[in-house]
């Protein structure tokens, strides 16, 4: 009994060990993870670091890159030669850039490279530039083309005159067909709705009366607003030209009315010796010039205290009117201090000049 109950104390304290054993290497398990958690962050927060500071260094290189590439001295002259007069400007423009990208050149620097190259009217646009403006290869591009005649209507026209050429091989228009199009779009440098602009625009045009057409399309407008801006101003230019001339033509019939009824041509009166004075018609269309009152003329006035003298020209006035004569139309002097008009036996016919009062 004695050694099995020294044999359990002994079971007893060994399970006591093996417990503490359990404990003390449960906690150097859970201080290893501790310490193995802790370094994993340090590497982390390291590979975080170096990523940073990598990217940082490849933008220094980039950067000392394009410095070297822009301090770099072009040399074109080695790869461009100089316009000529028949070289066409568009070719002329579309092979330098794609020499300057090829070559990486800067952009900033193409205005500049290609302007020792160009002659006449391209090399005038550039000198017209102002300096701030030459800078900009866009905009430099752009004053050339136009002043060669090749403005965006110019290219829309070029795409509306294509047409499908039988026996040429039907790739090649289609390329054709797409480089127009790309030339009168210019998707690398408008935007979507600038684009859209210009398609409304073109269709907006091409339905206008031919007249109008015309006339707007030689104002080059460059976005809706000024193009319906030339509408509305040719519209008014022609309904204002109707006006004028309807306003006109119907002056000129009552003048010619007028100077018939003065000469008794007009309302059946005959032709002859008759006093312009006896018609009702004609009394109310002449006006006397002395008191500015219709009815009379002035040999006739109320304000004559004697008979005037052929001699005192006073303050006569001359004016000059439309008469028509056997279909004959000419201007006459009408003075309306007279009692008597002559005409030019010229302008009737012999068989109606009365020659008793030739």
């Amino acid at each position: 009994a004695r050694v099995l109950q020294e044999a359990n104390r002994a079971q007893r304290e060994a399970a006591v060990v093996q417990l503490e054993t359990n404990r003390l290497q449960h906690e150097r398990t859970n201080q290893l993870l501790e310490a193995q958690h802790e370094t994993n962050q340090i590497l982390v927060n390291q590979a975080t670091q170096n990523k940073v500071e990598i990217q940082e260094l490849r933008q220094m290189l980039n950067q000392i890159g394009k410095d070297k590439t822009s301090a770099r001295p072009i040399r074109a002259s080695l790869l461009l030669q100089k316009m000529t007069p028949e070289d066409d400007i568009e070719a002329y423009l579309l092979a330098f850039e794609r020499c300057a990208e090829r070559k990486s050149w800067p952009r900033k620097q193409w205005a500049g490279t290609v302007a020792p190259f160009l002659v006449g009217d391209a090399q005038k646009a550039y000198f017209d530039l102002e300096p701030e403006a030459v800078m900009d290869y866009s905009t430099l591009k752009a004053k050339i083309l136009a002043r060669a005649g090749v403005t965006p209507t110019v290219q829309a026209q070029r795409f509306h005159l294509w047409s499908y050429q039988e026996g040429k091989a039907p790739r090649s228009q289609m390329f054709d067909l797409i480089h127009l199009t790309q030339r009168w779009l210019q998707p690398e440098n408008n935007s979507a709705a600038r684009i859209v602009e210009l398609v409304v625009m073109d269709r907006y045009l091409h339905a206008l009366p031919s007249g109008i057409r015309k006339w707007v399309g030689q104002g080059d407008p460059s976005n809706t607003q000024e193009l319906i801006a030339l509408v509305e101003r040719q519209i008014a230019a022609e309904e204002l030209v109707k006006t004028t001339s309807t306003m006109a033509q119907g002056g000129a019939e009552e003048r010619s009315r007028t100077v018939k009824g003065l000469m008794g041509m007009g309302g059946g009166k005959q032709q002859g010796s008759k006093d312009i004075t006896n018609g009702k018609g004609v009394d109310k269309m002449i006006r006397c010039y002395r008191c500015n009152k219709p009815g009379h003329i002035a040999i006739q006035s109320p304000m004559n205290k004697e008979p005037i003298q052929c001699r005192e020209m006073g303050d006569w006035r001359w004016d000059n009117k439309f008469i028509r004569t056997n279909g004959k139309e000419t201007v006459a002097l009408i003075d309306s201090g007279s009692t008597m008009t002559l005409i030019s036996t010229s302008l009737i016919r012999p068989s109606s000049v009365n020659q008793a009062k030739k």
